[in-house]
């Protein structure tokens, strides 16, 4: 395809009215007028007047034009085409390339599955539940692991969720490990980024040079030394060169001292035919205790590197009953509603961080959810023996070029002794490096200079990885290519490699069911039509930002061009993605008023990490280490107080005291920061403030209006100053953040910018930081040069918190997005959010009271708060339905009008938090005022309609009790699981009169009770 050949759109955008909508903002100039006047208003800019004027942005914003819906589309293919795609690769290195299956792009068009949110609301999420069990059932299977979680982010932060799961599940509070120096030095580096400044600590263990692994002596001596305080043992299966490491003997070794057994290991090399099962490790069998690994390449490509899939596993048997208590992320579970349906619901919660703050088990909000939906259909498309075939096609492909290669004159096997799966090392006669440039003049994508991994190397290994993508004539090529560079191969060579011993084998087939395409292309649509999807209606989770996400931003993300980079490719070959990489970077860089941005977060709780991973680094910078406490406001979301834990500001008290670590900012009858209390807790821990960490707006839905203020009593006392900006949607283009003094904030591409929820992730994150802390950003910045562009690291760089350069994938839909925004829409993105949230308060506060109480009329940004109004918490009490039991339930009335629940419970225990974003119309806004309106009505006229919400959902309220009482979080899948339907689906109840809905629910409740008499 040219750059000026366009295929078709896969989808017709006219039918899309929000697609084709300015901005996607729906609303009409004249709607938008007429919500002004509403509010006694004319003009957008009004709505931030209560804004101090300074800290306000200038416009125009030194942002492109936007463009056209034509003419978006035709730049972001050219765009793609600026990178140059390999015929032929041998990349791997740790995030191999297979094909993939057709269900897969039939998967990741089901809209209800890609955008919905993560499934607190199990009744109308049963959908994304169920395919994120498949997922944990399909990798329990191969792993022989009972337990897999709904998916971290990647392999290398698994790792490290893996060092913190065994540190708690040790008894003797041990915290040491030892790390195999065989895994991944990516994988490695982030596991030094990020437990620098934790009570964790580690050890690497060389490799031997002479035989690409850990030598066995060397470990047990440093295993017998360190045997009191050790808590794990983290090593590969397949190791960093390609080499098979002695499992079992790992195994035994760590459990012969009283430590855990981490495994890192590759799904895919675990199918029938191949790799021994992690779940049988050791000489008795009994298996690795934790198990990580990389499975993005189950289902999707590379994407230069993202959206990984991040597995985590545990046991969970006689012998491992209440280890999974201490895992971190989610686990779908087995589950029954009040009338014995079957279905599925999120268990072990109490271990969040939305729930248990800086007690929880780690600080991961938004995981990779929708990744794992699409593993799991891939896994399931594959079968049984495409599963076996997948795997064998990388073993057959690495034997045959081996074969071919090692007949090359001065080209041999570099560690002749030790069995390989599908990659291997070969010593060259010339450098690795030469040899890769060779192969890329020749579109070959050759594989990945090791040198650095091997002391003494003279810069001449290099990894060549396969899998079941390379066919026959592509190895034909690589032949050739070391003919022609370096010598004929001689035919008369006779080439012996080393043989996988029995004991590294899979033992037993896995049994993955065979079901037929077209039954599993009909049972995912099944279950998308259980969720629900912003692109029918408001989606109103406060601080979420469910907004419309562009069916054009899926359609960049999935050109070939980008999608099939891989992130070992040369640089030369990568101008098109490290051109959107440079331009996100300078795009934030105007929207935030701050001079410095990285790209490499993965979510939101990845970026206060970073935030405080260089908030540490600069402390210690300046010699100033006696910094401990951070300071954080009582209304924060979880994540905040969680991400302090994880980067070691972890909380000590002494009775009501709070010695170290998180210390809560009590918030202030107007909704905001209390002024007085922040003073005494500056002057209390004066000289010790590391930072302070503040959402703006706040999650009242007011904005800070002493942030200012605040931010220069932090600086004046040495701390500094993270901004949330989870509520970025609210002020974007508005508020200059480096004139609010903001030290490091992070924008959530998954909110703000317009990258689907996925049903709990990928998200992603960029974060922006201050002059301060520039010299400390994670990872590379993207530079441009004469010559191009290039990748430079940071002089004071705290590491790298994933694996390569982020979620790539995500990145180029948040880069079409703003090209279609351009400088005009950036800010009327944020007024028109920030109109549709006082719009529709207004229609409501005759109603609902507004909370904090004491602030009815104070401004609203992007979302606020209600409560039920005093006479109707008496009428629910009359009923027997307590205070504290009738908020959720009168959110789960929200899904009997087709609409998602508004996020509950939070900041405040009786409100009901609703963000409606600037994707709808005044008649959607109308409508669902109205209906808001109706429940209130109806809960008054007949308060025992909360006792059997949701009524029109596939399932009944789910009992969460007894899920968590008698967790089942996989089984052997043999049959398609049944599918329930809607009693009454989204569409339909939006087609239908407020009238008749609400007449259908009293005598669906009716029902119920009668029923339950």
């Amino acid at each position: 395809m040219s750059a000026m050949t366009l295929l078709p759109l896969p989808y017709d955008p006219t039918t899309l009215p929000r697609e084709m909508a300015r901005h996607y903002i729906p609303a009409t100039d004249h709607e938008i007028q007429t919500m002004l006047g509403a509010l006694g208003l004319s003009q957008l800019d009004e709505l931030f007047q209560h804004i101090p004027t300074h800290v306000r942005m200038a416009e125009p914003l030194a942002l492109p034009e936007e463009l056209g819906y034509e003419e978006l589309y035709r730049h972001v293919v050219t765009q793609s085409q600026h990178n140059r795609l390999p015929e032929v690769a041998f990349l791997g290195d740790g995030l191999p390339h297979y094909k993939v299956p057709d269900l897969v792009p039939f998967v990741a068009g089901l809209r209800e599955l890609m955008t919905a949110y993560t499934p607190y609301q199990p009744e109308r999420s049963q959908g994304t539940l169920m395919t994120q069990w498949l997922y944990q059932c399909c990798l329990a299977m191969l792993t022989g692991f009972e337990a897999i979680n709904a998916s971290q982010y990647d392999r290398a932060t698994a790792l490290v969720e893996a060092l913190y799961t065994a540190a708690r599940l040790s008894r003797q509070g041990r915290a040491h490990f030892l790390l195999l120096g065989s895994l991944w030095p990516q994988d490695l580096e982030v596991v030094r980024t990020l437990l620098e400044g934790t009570r964790l600590t580690y050890e690497v263990v060389p490799i031997d040079p002479a035989h690409g692994l850990v030598p066995w002596a060397a470990l047990e001596q440093q295993a017998l030394a360190q045997a009191e305080g050790l808590a794990g043992i983290a090593f590969p299966q397949v190791n960093s060169l390609g080499c098979l490491e002695d499992v079992d003997g790992l195994t035994d070794l760590a459990h012969r001292l009283g430590a855990r057994a981490i495994v890192v290991t590759d799904p895919m090399l675990l199918a029938s035919g191949g790799l021994k099962v992690p779940g049988t490790f050791g000489q008795e069998g009994e298996g690795a205790d934790i198990l990580v690994g990389e499975a993005q390449h189950l289902a999707i490509p590379p994407h230069y590197g993202g959206p990984g899939l991040g597995v985590f596993g545990m046991r969970y048997n006689a012998a491992h009953q209440q280890d999974l208590r201490q895992a971190p992320g989610r686990f779908v579970g087995d589950a029954q509603d009040e009338a014995g349906r079957a279905a599925k619901i999120m268990v072990l919660s109490t271990r969040e961080q939305h729930i248990r703050r800086h007690k929880a088990t780690s600080n991961i909000c938004t995981n990779q959810g929708f990744v794992a939906t699409l593993a799991a259909a891939a896994v399931l498309a594959r079968g049984e023996e495409g599963m076996r075939e997948a795997c064998a096609g990388g073993r057959i492909n690495a034997l045959t070029a081996a074969r071919a290669l090692l007949r090359v004159p001065g080209v041999r096997l570099a560690f002749p002794e030790t069995p390989f799966w599908n990659a291997f090392v070969l010593a060259l006669p010339c450098s690795s490096a030469t040899m890769i440039e060779a192969a890329r003049q020749r579109h070959i994508h050759l594989g990945v200079d090791v040198s650095a991994r091997l002391p003494g190397s003279t810069g001449n290994h290099l990894l060549l990885s396969f899998s079941d993508i390379q066919e026959p004539e592509h190895l034909e090529r690589l032949s050739a290519l070391f003919a022609e560079t370096i010598d004929m191969p001689d035919a008369t060579t006779t080439v012996a490699l080393p043989e996988v011993p029995a004991a590294y084998l899979r033992r037993a087939p896995v049994g993955l069911p065979s079901w037929p395409q077209d039954q599993l292309r009909a049972f995912f649509t099944s279950l998308s039509e259980q969720n629900i999807s912003p692109d029918r209606t408001c989606y109103p989770l406060g601080s979420c930002t469910m907004k419309y996400n562009p069916y054009i931003n899926e359609v960049a993300a999935s050109l070939p061009g980008f999608a099939n980079l891989h992130p070992d490719a040369p640089l030369a070959d990568a101008q098109g993605t490290l051109e959107v990489l440079y331009n996100l970077q300078e795009y934030f860089k105007v929207i935030t008023g701050l001079p410095a941005v990285t790209t490499q977060p993965v979510a939101g709780a990845q970026g206060e990490l970073v935030g405080l991973k260089m908030f540490q680094a600069y402390h210690r910078s300046r010699g100033d280490t006696q910094r401990d406490v951070i300071l954080i406001p009582h209304s924060a979301h979880g994540t905040n107080p969680a991400t302090a834990t994880m980067a070691g500001f972890e909380t000590v008290q002494q009775g009501a005291a709070t010695l170290s670590g998180v210390v809560e900012i009590n918030a202030g009858p107007n909704g905001q920061i209390d002024r007085d209390h922040l003073q005494q807790l500056i002057d209390r821990y004066r000289g010790r403030i590391a930072g302070i960490m503040i959402t703006n707006p706040n999650t009242s839905g007011v904005f800070e209006t002493r942030f200012e203020e605040i931010a220069a009593l932090i600086h004046a006392d040495g701390g500094l100053v993270y901004m949330d900006g989870a509520n970025m949607n609210a002020i974007a283009g508005w508020v200059n953040l480096g004139a609010l003094g903001v030290d490091a904030v992070h924008n959530n591409h998954h909110k703000t910018w317009t990258i689907p929820h996925g049903g709990g992730g990928p998200g992603d994150a960029i974060v922006a930081v201050s002059d301060r802390l520039a010299p400390f950003l994670p990872g590379v910045q993207v530079i441009r040069t004469e010559h191009g562009y290039a990748l430079e690291r940071p002089s004071q760089s705290v590491g790298s918190v994933h694996r390569h350069f982020g979620d790539m994938g995500h990145d180029t839909p948040a880069y079409t997005y703003l090209r279609a925004l351009g400088r005009e829409g950036v800010r009327g993105m944020s007024a028109v959010a920030v109109l549709a949230a006082r719009y529709l308060h207004q229609r409501l506060k005759p109603h609902f009271p507004t909370l904090p109480q004491e602030t009815p009329d104070s401004p609203r940004m992007h979302e606020f708060i209600i409560t039920l109004p005093e006479a109707t918490f008496a009428t629910l009490e009359a009923a027997g339905i307590s205070r504290a039991r009738a908020i959720g339930p009168f959110g789960k009335l929200f899904l009997d009008f087709g609409y998602h629940a508004p996020t509950v419970s939070f900041p405040e225990a009786q409100g009901l938090m609703i963000e409606p974003t600037e994707s709808y119309t005044k008649a959607e806004l109308n409508r669902f005022a109205d209906s808001i309106i109706l429940m209130l009505q109806l809960v008054n006229e007949q308060p025992t309609i909360l006792q059997t919400v949701p009524h029109f959902t596939p399932v009944d309220r789910i009992d969460d009790v007894s899920a968590n009482k008698h967790v089942v979080v996989s089984v052997r899948l043999t049959t398609i699981p049944p599918v329930l339907p809607n009693r009454i689906a989204p569409d339909q109840l939006a087609q239908m009169p407020l009238e008749a809905i609400a007449e259908a629910i009293r005598a669906a409740s009716a029902t119920k009770l009668q029923g339950k008499k």
